[in-house]
């Protein structure tokens, strides 16, 4: 029975890949989502803190420190937490090592009876000193604050060294909201927590689940929201951005907060407009660094939607390829479909990443494209020599900056601002450098 279940759960995740081997990915692109998060809210010593970690990282094979791994995500979460590594006890260090995936991801509210069987998988994400056997607890911790300890055992040592921890556990009852499940290392005055995973409760998830697979596959635009939604509730893979409630929403309602999600020439795109008259449109290309979820949806959103507000744009955030294939349209071809809707209206582009690469040859290619003016954020065009100048006004915000080389400077039709900021933090901060641009001219 417990080889037919997994079996199930491999079917239902893309191109048959198996939770624990996709959880790391997962985990991963949580964990970023969360720096993102906490350094938006941050004081400037924790963010002083946060980029003194960063620049650690650098060295001669990684000098913008791009390849952030799951070690040195923790160690920025907690200095964005004002921790010091030093005062970190075993106990700390253990517990911060350990990350939960929650089997199922989700539970249905309830007034009575036990609910879901819940497996507790603690994986070990690196090395740590482990003295004994150490006591193990989960505790939920409600909408509210108030926590329930859900299961407490003493683990063989052997058992944390191999990384394969598994607790069974059974969810609260609970009316619809957002609950947190976290693990804690030891007893009494020594014990420490890890980092608190969400767990929505959710009203009928179950029937709700259902009506979904049973739409016609014309009318399920959310797709992209439903397949996140089962991975997280067969697999335990987190989305990095929304939990089940908000998924449920996107994937029924085609928009979840101030965000419209559609899909549109085979890939989804996401929009946010202001409360007012819109005067101009501001296309995002994430590229492969942010799915327009990400850049809408997350730590990123609110910064968006108050630059969609203050500059009266609509805001859409797209992933198409360059060339039209497997059911996409391209890029140009979205764009000046979108152009072409409002064509009295100003029209401006902005590209992360390998996208903002990408845009010099695109524009080429495409000079007759309307553009007024185009913002490209990179981490690597500076150390290539590539030459990001366009025919329009320009700006190019390179992440990673050496301090002394901070600041603007400026060209005709063309800016360029080094920041010192990591490249993954970059989607909250580019509406304010955008602004910023325009004082510097």
């Amino acid at each position: 029975m417990v080889v037919i279940a997994g079996l199930l759960i491999a079917l239902a995740l893309p191109n048959s890949q198996r939770p624990v081997d996709a959880f790391p990915m997962s985990l991963r692109r949580e964990r970023i989502e969360l720096v993102r998060a906490r350094y938006a809210v941050a004081a400037d010593p924790e963010r002083r803190a946060l980029l003194a970690v960063f620049d650690a990282v650098r060295s001669a094979a990684n000098p913008d420190g791009a390849e952030l791994g799951v070690g040195q995500l923790d160690a920025a979460l907690r200095a964005l937490g004002g921790q010091q590594e030093s005062a970190l006890t075993r106990e700390a260090i253990l517990a911060d090592a350990l990350a939960l995936r929650v089997v199922p991801g989700a539970f249905e509210s309830r007034t009575e009876g036990l609910g879901e069987a819940t497996t507790v998988s603690l994986t070990r994400t690196r090395d740590v000193l482990i003295s004994g056997d150490p006591i193990l607890s989960l505790f939920w911790i409600g909408p509210d604050g108030e926590e329930q300890r859900a299961r407490r055992e003493v683990i063989p040592r052997a058992l944390v060294i191999s990384g394969a921890v598994e607790l069974f556990i059974r969810p609260p009852l609970s009316a619809p909201g957002t609950w947190q499940l976290v693990c804690e290392v030891g007893l009494g005055e020594t014990a420490r927590r890890g980092l608190a995973v969400d767990v929505d409760c959710v009203a009928d998830l179950g029937a709700r689940r259902e009506a979904l697979a049973a739409r016609p596959r014309t009318e399920r635009v959310g797709w992209i929201a439903e397949r996140a939604l089962e991975e997280l509730c067969l697999g335990g893979l987190r989305h990095p951005v929304l939990g089940a409630r908000a998924l449920l929403k996107l994937a029924e309602d085609r928009e979840v907060g101030a965000v419209r999600a559609e899909v549109h020439g085979g890939a989804m795109e996401c929009q946010i407009t202001p409360s007012g008259e819109a005067s101009g449109t501001l296309v995002l290309v994430g590229g492969s660094s942010f799915s327009p979820i990400e850049l809408l949806c997350g730590a990123a959103g609110a910064a968006w939607r108050s630059y969609a507000e203050a500059e009266g744009l609509r805001v859409i955030a797209l992933d198409l390829p360059l060339s039209a294939g497997g059911g996409r349209i391209s890029l140009a071809e979205r764009l000046a479909e979108l152009r072409e809707d409002r064509p009295e209206d100003a029209f401006h582009l902005a590209a992360f990443g390998d996208a903002a690469g990408s845009i010099p040859s695109l524009r080429a290619r495409h000079p007759e494209l309307p553009l007024d003016s185009v913002a490209l954020v990179s981490d690597s065009l500076r150390r290539i020599g590539r030459d990001p100048r366009l025919d329009v006004n320009t700006i190019l915000v390179e992440c990673s900056g050496d301090p002394g080389e901070l600041g603007w400077s400026r060209e005709e039709d063309f800016g360029r601002v080094l920041i010192r900021e990591p490249f993954l933090l970059s989607g909250a901060l580019l509406p304010d450098l955008m602004i910023a641009g325009r004082g510097a001219r």
